[in-house]
């Protein structure tokens, strides 16, 4: 790699860094660089796969009311810019016997004005026949739900990135960055390179190169299986599903590109694991979370279609993590999207743009961005995490 100092670069090619690297490039940052430590698109991380799942539903009437702005406005931005639709239609429900826990949703998703609709048992029978509901069921129908086109939005980015002028360095490892002087150095597998201004959004990697975010990450691997059902998995709505202490939260939805439902287990808590030395799945992996989602789709799986690995990287409250470098404005990074952050990518893109540039970020109504995040001192004392309002699964 030759030696060259970019305006900019950003560590990180899942969808947060490939987002970021395309609004800094609309903000004019040239040249530029994304670094991706494997390939884009690789199914080592948590931006990998065909599908992700967007709604309104939360239990945060902040990040309720914020979706609204997000479905309005930054992935439309996005799909005229790609010229192609990343977001597709599709009904989506929250329910299950643990009330508790939906009620909470179904306030803030109230106080938020959502397009939610709270069902009975028999009106959910009526209209989603594929589902099962239990007479105490709690159901919220959300209608501003879809399905996102998780595999070709990497692609759309990596193109719009190519096409603007930045260099995309896959294969290319991180060892370093020293930030120390100007212009910022990074030291790389395959060699050294400069920077003004850096954004740093590696995922479960971000330990390695922000240690002082390492006290508030927690990688906790997943475990998503897909399936062939007896009827077309798009005649399904997608759905998350909230089984208290006995099953835990699951979730299901139709895959894009093939006739397949995906499903998994949304593991919030564990143990920290090392994101370079998670365990390769086994074949009988899958078999707890199938009798799981028997309990709950009355359409019987005909064929197991595999198993793969996803990371959580997570907050303690589920939060993200957006902040500059202490005392130092030209590095921000962004990570810990907690398994539920791929269909805010765009604003959040555009959140760690616009504070590398500007130093604040703007979001609707002229709201200063850095208002959402609550700091605190980290236990290693030698940074402050800004994360925003706890948004619930």
């Amino acid at each position: 790699m030759s030696r060259r100092t970019y305006e900019a670069v950003v560590i990180g090619g899942g969808v947060v860094g490939l987002s970021a690297a395309w609004h800094l490039l609309r903000l004019g940052c040239r040249p530029l660089a994304l670094v991706e430590r494997f390939r884009i698109g690789h199914a080592k991380g948590s931006s990998h796969g065909s599908v992700r799942m967007t709604r309104s539903t939360y239990a945060s009437a902040t990040y309720s009311a914020l979706m609204r702005h997000v479905h309005a406005e930054e992935w439309p931005r996005l799909e005229r810019d790609a010229g192609t639709a990343l977001i597709h239609r599709a009904d989506v429900l929250f329910f299950g016997s643990d009330r508790a826990s939906l009620g909470a949703y179904a306030a803030a998703v109230l106080a938020a004005g959502a397009d939610v609709e709270r069902l009975t048992p028999a009106v959910a029978r009526h209209r989603f026949p594929a589902l099962r509901f239990a007479d105490d069921a709690e159901i919220l129908h959300d209608r501003t739900g879809g399905l996102i086109a998780a595999g070709d939005t990497l692609d759309a980015l990596h193109r719009l990135i190519a096409k603007h002028g930045g260099d995309v360095l896959e294969d290319t490892r991180v060892l370093s960055i020293d930030h120390a002087g100007e212009p910022i150095r990074i030291t790389t597998e395959r060699g050294e390179f400069s920077a003004e201004r850096v954004v740093i959004a590696c995922g479960a990697w971000l330990r390695e190169l922000v240690p002082a975010a390492a006290a508030d990450v927690t990688v906790i691997p997943q475990t998503v299986a897909y399936v062939r059902l007896a009827a077309p998995a798009r005649s399904l709505p997608a759905w998350v599903h909230f089984g208290g202490a006995e099953t835990g939260t699951t979730y299901g939805l139709a895959e894009i590109g093939r006739d397949a439902f995906k499903i998994g287990h949304h593991v919030t808590r564990g143990a920290h694991v090392d994101p370079d030395g998670v365990a390769s799945l086994a074949a009988g992996d899958g078999s707890a979370l199938l009798g799981v989602v028997a309990q709950i789709v009355a359409v019987p799986v005909v064929e197991s279609l595999g198993l793969e690995r996803c990371l959580y990287t997570m907050t303690p409250t589920e939060d993200f993590v957006i902040d500059c470098w202490p005392g130092n404005p030209r590095v921000v990074f962004g990570s810990a999207c907690s398994g539920h952050g791929f269909k805010f990518a765009p604003l959040t893109g555009r959140l760690l743009a616009e504070l590398l540039v500007h130093g604040r970020a703007a979001l609707p109504g002229g709201v200063d961005a850095s208002s959402l995040f609550a700091r605190r001192a980290s236990r290693a004392g030698s940074a402050d995490a800004g994360r925003t309002a706890a948004p619930g699964a």
